[in-house]
């Protein structure tokens, strides 16, 4: 095994810019990360809502004519906000509690 040896201020100087280097790199990963948009910010149209929620364009029709979603029409077409499909996502689930035997 080889000893290095260098004088200490050098050594010092070494672990300044090792510091310096760090801090760059971490600054640049928390300028890297990009903020995740509001949800309540985002809009979907009504094919990826109705994708998001695994529906038929008609089921989303009737979520809007019963109340079940808040929505808006512009320009002809209908939006969601994102906030607005993910509320409704727990609700779409359907749980399988069958036995083994295949009956409930």
């Amino acid at each position: 095994m080889k000893v290095i040896t260098i004088e200490s201020e050098t050594y010092k100087r070494l672990v300044r810019k090792i510091e310096l280097i760090y801090s760059d790199i971490k600054k640049q990963a928390k300028e890297n990360v990009a903020p995740q948009p509001d949800p309540s910010e985002v809009w979907l149209n009504d094919p990826d809502a109705s994708a998001i929620l695994r529906v038929s364009k008609r089921t989303m029709q009737r979520l809007r004519t019963n109340g079940e979603i808040t929505y808006s029409i512009r320009g002809g077409k209908v939006w969601y906000t994102l906030a607005e499909v993910k509320r409704l996502l727990p609700g779409r689930v359907v749980r399988n509690n069958t036995t083994k035997g295949g009956k409930p």
